[in-house]
């Protein structure tokens, strides 16, 4: 099991999906000969807690600045969430809610990639309370999940809107229509 897989699964169990790390010990229990040490380990326990102590062990032999989080950590989360958004398993609003909490829990939740998916959860409370377009919000969202296309991209050339500057803009908006 490699660094970012171990990072990809303990997300997933800090949020309480604990099935994809299960599939993965189970195929590797029939794929692996011998066996690594780390997949035995997870293997012995069906303990959340304890599972979670063992992948923050495994983790606690490399420096955190050798795993990639903005690549490969991401790319595997990114295909979990479509996975589970295209199949129906969870939809938008679950799905944005997941966003939120991953990006909360790689403490990178104001750095992209990271940072698109800390604010879809938000976007999307605002959407559905009237705040911002539901089209508009459904229309990132996809953009996001198919095609990794972020909305606080810093390599464009435009100056960026902070988050705060955007929610003065609207609400300076709505109090000029009253």
């Amino acid at each position: 099991m490699t660094y970012e897989y171990a990072v990809y699964f303990k997300l997933l169990l800090l949020c309480g999906y604990s099935d994809e790390l299960q599939n993965y010990i189970d195929n590797a229990l029939i794929e692996q000969n011998p066996l690594s040490e780390i997949v035995l380990e997870l293997s012995q326990n069906n303990n959340d807690k304890k599972i979670l102590t063992i992948l923050n062990q495994y983790l606690s032999n490399t420096d955190d600045s050798d795993i990639d989080y903005d690549h490969t950590v991401f790319n595997l989360i990114m295909d979990f969430l479509k996975k589970h958004y295209t199949s129906g398993n969870l939809n938008i609003k679950e799905i944005t809610d997941l966003m939120n909490k991953i990006a909360v829990n790689t403490n990178r939740e104001h750095e992209e990639p990271w940072q698109t998916m800390y604010y879809l959860g938000d976007f999307y409370g605002e959407a559905e309370e009237g705040y911002f377009d539901m089209a508009d919000f459904k229309r990132k969202f996809d953009a996001f999940i198919n095609d990794k296309t972020y909305i606080f991209n810093d390599t464009e050339t435009e100056p960026k809107l902070s988050f705060f500057q955007m929610c003065s803009m609207l609400l300076k908006s709505i109090f000029k229509r009253n």
